[in-house]
This record gives C-alpha cells, sequence and structure tokens, in this order.
C-alpha cells in the first residue's frame, strides 16, 4: 500500500516569506560568535542518510540479518559490511518489502547531509544543509480542532491511520536530529541509533499494547505533567532492561540512576521547523529507560491539557485573529506558531465549530535547566534546501542528561531528517560518524575559532 500525502499548502515563496518573518518577529538576537564565523573557509562532510524501514536493534541481531547477525551480536560496526552501500539499501527498503509494509509514495531514500563544525573554548558551532523532499518549508505543527463539542487532533504524519484514511490531513513538521555519545554507552559508535530501535516502537512489526504501555509504573509517567497518559513506547537503551530487551523490563530506579551517573545513556537534539524554530532554539532529550526531555523547564510545553482543551490563543488585538480555520492554513500571512510574550492570550469567550489551534507553545520566558541548553538554532529554507545553524556548549553543566565535551575529544554523532510530513520511523539516518572537537581523526573535524 502507498501512503499518499493528502493536503496542498500555500505556495514555496509565500512560505519562505512567513517563515522568515516569524523568526524575526520571535528569534532573540544573534550571538556575535555565530554572526562572525566564516563558515566558507570551514571544510564540510557530507553523512549519508537512508531510510532504514521497519529495521531495529533485535531485527539486526536475528537470522532474518542475513550473514551479518552473529557480527551484529559481536559488537562489529555496520560500516563493516554496508560501507558505501547506504543509496541502494535506502532504495530497497523505501518502497514495499519485508521491513516497509506501508511505504509512503515518492519517498527519497537517500540524501546527503553538509556539515560543518566549529568550536571556540565555549561552545560547539554546527551548520548543516539539506534538500528536502516537500515542495514548501514544513513549518506546520500538530493542531487541535473544536468540533462543537470537544477538541481532537487535526493533522497527522503520513503513515498515520487518520491521515491514510483521510481523516486528517497529512501535517507534520520538518526536524532534523543529532544523537552524541561516547564510549560510556557500549556499541553506540559502531551501531548507532540503531541501539535506541526496537521491535516494541510506536509503528514497528511488534508496537506494544496501548493499554499496556498507560499501565506501566515508569513508562507511562512520560508525559504525566502534561495531563497525558503515555501510550506508545519510544525510544530506549538495551542497557535500561533487565530481562534481554523487553521494553517492560525497566531496571530499578537507582540501577538507571548509576547508569546516568556513568554517562551510560544518549544526547538527543531536534531541531523542528514547526515546534522549536520560531523560538530560535532546539529541543534537548536524552536516552536512557526512554527518551525524555532534559531536566528543568522546556521551552516547548503543551497548550494547556491539549484535548481536555487549550489554555492559549492567537491575540486577536495584534494579529486581528483568535483562533485558526482550515482555509487558514493555506494563508501565509497568518502565524501558525503560539510564542510567549509576542502572540499569545490566555482563552476567553466560546469556541465554534471548526476552530482550529496549535496543540504546543513556545514559552523562552520560563524555560531554565538542562532543557535549555540548545539556546540557539535558527534554520531557513529556500528553494528546496534547508540551511541550519546551531549552538550548544562543549560543557553545559549538566552531566546527568548531555555529553560533555571538551577540546580535543573525539565522539560519535549519528543524523537523522524528516521531511515532508512524515513522522516515527518514516526518517532517513545516518550510520554513526565521529566528531573531534579541534583536529583529529574523524570524519568531521570542528575547526577551532580564534
Amino acid at each position: 500500500m502507498q501512503v499518499k500525502a493528502k493536503r496542498c499548502f500555500f505556495g514555496v515563496r509565500a512560505s519562505v516569506i512567513m517563515l522568515a518573518s516569524w523568526m524575526l518577529l520571535s528569534t532573540p538576537a544573534w550571538s556575535a560568535e555565530v554572526e562572525t564565523i566564516d563558515w566558507s573557509s570551514i571544510s564540510d562532510a557530507s553523512p549519508r542518510l537512508f531510510y532504514p524501514g521497519q529495521s531495529s536493534y533485535q531485527w539486526l541481531r536475528s537470522d532474518e540479518h542475513k550473514k551479518a547477525s552473529n557480527e551484529t551480536k559481536s559488537g562489529e560496526a555496520c560500516l563493516q559490511c554496508h560501507k558505501g552501500e547506504q543509496k541502494s539499501l535506502g532504495g530497497i527498503l523505501v518502497v514495499e518489502n519485508r521491513l516497509e509494509p506501508d511505504p509512503i509514495e515518492d519517498k527519497e531514500g537517500y540524501k546527503r547531509l553538509k556539515v560543518r563544525a566549529a568550536h571556540d573554548a565555549t561552545y560547539l558551532y554546527l551548520r548543516f544543509s539539506w534538500k528536502s523532499d516537500g515542495d514548501r518549508v514544513g513549518d506546520q505543527g500538530t493542531f487541535m480542532r473544536f468540533d462543537g463539542t470537544e477538541w481532537s487532533w487535526y493533522g497527522n504524519h503520513r503513515q498515520h491511520e487518520a491521515v491514510i484514511d483521510e481523516e486528517q490531513p497529512a501535517i507534520y513538521p520538518d526536524r532534523l536530529g543529532i544523537m552524541m555519545g561516547d564510549s560510556q554507552v557500549p556499541i553506540y559508535s559502531e551501531q548507532g541509533c540503531w541501539l535506541t530501535c526496537h521491535e516494541a516502537l510506536v509503528g514497528m512489526p511488534d508496537e506494544a499494547d496501548e493499554d499496556e504501555v498507560a499501565e506501566h509504573p515508569v513508562i507511562s509517567q512520560l508525559y504525566k505533567d502534561f495531563g497525558i497518559i503515555n501510550r506508545y513506547v519510544r525510544k530506549y537503551l538495551p542497557g535500561s532492561r533487565s530481562e534481554g530487551t523487553d521494553w517492560d523490563a525497566v531496571k530499578t530506579a537507582d540501577e538507571l540512576k548509576a547508569l546516568r551517573n556513568e554517562g551510560g545513556f544518549l544526547d538527543l537534539i531536534i531541531w523542528d521547523a514547526a515546534l522549536t524554530n520560531p523560538g530560535g532554539f532546539a529541543a534537548d532529550f536524552n536516552v536512557l529507560e526512554m527518551k525524555q526531555v532534559d531536566a528543568g523547564k522546556s521551552p516547548l510545553l503543551p497548550n494547556g491539557k491539549m484535548l481536555a482543551g487549550p489554555a492559549l490563543m492567537f491575540d486577536s488585538a495584534k494579529l486581528g485573529y483568535s483562533v485558526l480555520t482550515e482555509a487558514d492554513l493555506d494563508d501565509a500571512s497568518k502565524s501558525k506558531y503560539l510564542v510567549v510574550g509576542s502572540s499569545t492570550v490566555p482563552v476567553s469567550g466560546t469556541f465554534k465549530e471548526g476552530d482550529i489551534l496549535p496543540a504546543h507553545i513556545i514559552d523562552k520566558t520560563a524555560a531554565d535547566g538542562s532543557a535549555m541548553d540548545v539556546d540557539y538554532a535558527r534554520g531557513t529554507w529556500e528553494d528546496g534546501t534547508y540551511t541550519l545553524v546551531m549552538r550548544r556548549k562543549l560543557d553545559t553543566g549538566h552531566p546527568e542528561d548531555d555529553l560533555i565535551m571538551q577540546p580535543g575529544g573525539i565522539y560519535s554523532f549519528s543524523f537523522s531528517i524528516h521531511d515532508n510530513a512524515t513522522g516515527k520511523r518514516a526518517h532517513l539516518v545516518s550510520f554513526p560518524v565521529t566528531v573531534s572537537i579541534g583536529p583529529g581523526t574523524a570524519d568531521i573535524q570542528a575547526a577551532t575559532l580564534p
């Protein structure tokens, strides 16, 4: 079955104008360090990203991974067998096959990501560029729609049942992910993000039962602070489980704390064209027993209790409207983001059928702690190409959920890209690459700034 996009959006030029205008309204002033970097003087690397389908940690170690399961079990690097094969692998896996039951029509299976890196005594700076699959900027997030009685989700990724059945439009933000680790996470440098991808995850062959997840004493708590019951298994590391890699066999709190204190987790940064870019930052996660936001208060928050009802709406005194309609989503002049301090007011009055509001808000005014470590990330989209620049402190001061880096160190990074309204497993990923902070024998060398 081919999964098709079900919605047309406003024109490309209007999209670029809207994205640029909202960046000017909502992002902080650029730091002097970023403004003065001469990126043209820094050599780039081009990691190869490909479509992985439903390949997982367990699949790599099964007999189905022909002629390689034993090598994988012993910890050999994926590139031992697959160096230079990413393009052919992506082409094979992106169409209907044993690892892809629901292919997305016209989905590209391979692309190159251009990466430039630099550092000074305090920060690591990264510049990315990549060609998007979509014919427009993917800067719309998930929305809520009022049906006259209650709120429900409006828009989802292209492999979601509601989109396939044409109950919802294909609306999902484009994003870039960076997963980082070192030798404290066994075989991450060899097998990368496959350590976090398991058969029980959402969208995978043996997706865990939603009710069982909701009743689990640890996994169910993921969104508790937001009034939401988590019903899906997210990324996790094998070392966080006490019985093989079973999703529900989570180690004790003391065991997890010991792993965390030893640095036995992965750092994960996600830049999102709709949910973080309007605020000029990237979301900061970590992966151990599950993918979760770093400690502190994130600038990206649910809009109230979401389906129980929004807390904020657009400021009509500033913008001329308080809610959106379906037609407004094609109107480049209307904002699709709720940025606290710029375009929001508390909900008031009554709603009518068809009213739409963003399901998330951006609130940098209350953000603090490790969740706000990637305080600068700005991306633009033009003629089908994204350009993204971000910074992150080498030593964030938060070793409990961040990878602490230092000049002279070499670390393992993996990259992922979601675009053209794709979500969950429908991304392109890289095998792990090495990154040196300064000169070093690495795939990507961060140039030392004066």
